[in-house]
């Protein structure tokens, strides 16, 4: 071989290997990009998904709130009631008309209750609510003069006391599908 192809070969060897590296270069940085950028997309769509755990838990929570505090307020004026009628103190028309009040504003906090809360939460909200309508339900009877067979007042003491329990027990069921209970950690 003549030095003139030999010079041509080199030369040639060597803007292909220029190009070459630029190429394998090229590549090898096109894949850091990529694989950064899908570690960037993995990070993003975890923090993504912990952002709506916490979005879901402040509005189950929001939730619990106000259905365990309407269910207190709603029994409590079953139980205000219960008493008026054993004792006569007013009439007892105004106080069903407070209870009525209680119930609605219970009903709306019990809709909204239906769409939000885990199954094992919602159980305990139909235990509360079935107990609770029973009450309503003797009370109201009582009140308009039309009872049932068994409906007295000291039935209804006795179904008020089950469902404070039983609303004790749904709270417990929140509080543990909130994660707040046991000791405290501060």
């Amino acid at each position: 071989m003549d030095a003139t192809v030999v010079g041509l070969l080199a030369a040639v060897v060597g803007v292909g290997g220029t190009l070459g590296s630029a190429w394998l270069t090229h590549r090898s940085g096109a894949a850091a990009r990529r694989e950064e950028w899908q570690r960037i997309e993995q990070s993003r769509l975890a923090g993504l998904a912990v952002e709506q755990r916490q979005s879901g838990l402040q509005e189950r929570k929001a939730c619990y709130a106000a259905f365990n505090a309407a269910g207190r307020h709603y029994l409590a004026t079953l139980s205000d009631h219960a008493h008026v009628l054993r004792h006569g103190a007013e009439d007892p028309r105004e106080s069903l008309a407070e209870v009525d009040a209680a119930r609605a504003e219970y009903g709306r906090q019990y809709a909204e209750a239906q769409m939000v809360v885990p199954d094992t939460v919602l159980a305990e909200l139909r235990t509360v609510n079935a107990a609770l309508g029973s009450v309503y339900g003797c009370l109201a009877r009582l009140t308009r003069g039309a009872p049932r067979e068994g409906d007295d007042i000291d039935a209804v003491r006795s179904e008020v006391r089950r469902a404070w329990q039983f609303l004790t027990r749904m709270r417990a069921t929140m509080r543990a599908d909130l994660d707040v209970t046991g000791p405290s950690h501060g």
